[in-house]
């Protein structure tokens, strides 16, 4: 629509090179991550896929044959720090690509299309990984449902089986990774669930 559009894609008057659509100028002013005193804030799951992982500059929103380029960091701050500078260089590239190339093949800021897709990340989405959709995810059987889904997703090499894939909230590693960065509770902001090693749809729980 006209309206959705010029959200995105109103050019700026003061900021040449930049648009200045209520969308645009939400995500100029947005996080992918971010950390206030122990407590970590994200979108979606911070889980043993997504947590320390961050996708390379040239990934494509796409069902991909295999998973796409991206690398890990070792500690939280740079994981943040490296989650939003990738925001930072997609928005700049959507300012000078906004439209779709020739063959309609790419466009500007494809990385942040693809980074709030499951699918095309492989099932590393720190925007919509999430720990459940609904019902008890810490008990026995629902860890069962969790390692068969993940299992078949790697198993088919299929991107979009990873969709039946809900993130453990009671990852050991991914805790003590989160403790070592001085972070003691995750907050997912997905209207989904609130993250944390206590799972509550309406608080954050302390690791």
């Amino acid at each position: 629509s006209n309206y959705l559009r010029h959200a995105f894609s109103e050019p700026s008057r003061n900021l040449p090179g930049t648009f200045a659509g209520a969308m645009s100028n939400y995500l100029r002013h947005a996080c992918v991550a971010a950390v206030f005193g122990q407590t970590l804030f994200a979108h979606g799951a911070v889980d043993a896929r997504t947590a320390g992982y961050v996708p390379d500059d040239s990934t494509r929103f796409c069902l991909p044959a295999a998973p796409q380029a991206g690398r890990m960091v070792d500690s939280v701050s740079e994981w943040v720090d490296a989650l939003n500078g990738l925001l930072e260089r997609g928005l700049a590239d959507h300012a000078a690509r906004p439209e779709w190339d020739a063959e309609r093949a790419t466009r500007g800021g494809e990385v942040l299309l693809a980074l709030q897709n499951r699918d095309a990340m492989w099932g590393r989405s720190i925007v919509s990984n999430s720990y459940a959709d609904g019902g008890c995810i810490t008990t026995e059987s629902a860890a069962h449902v969790r390692e068969a889904a993940l299992a078949d997703a790697e198993a088919r090499a299929d991107p979009s089986a990873f969709a039946a894939v809900a993130s453990d909230p009671l990852d050991a590693g991914v805790a003590v990774w989160l403790l070592r960065g001085g972070i003691r509770r995750v907050r997912s902001v997905s209207v989904h669930f609130c993250c944390c090693l206590e799972p509550s749809r309406s608080r954050p729980g302390p690791f």
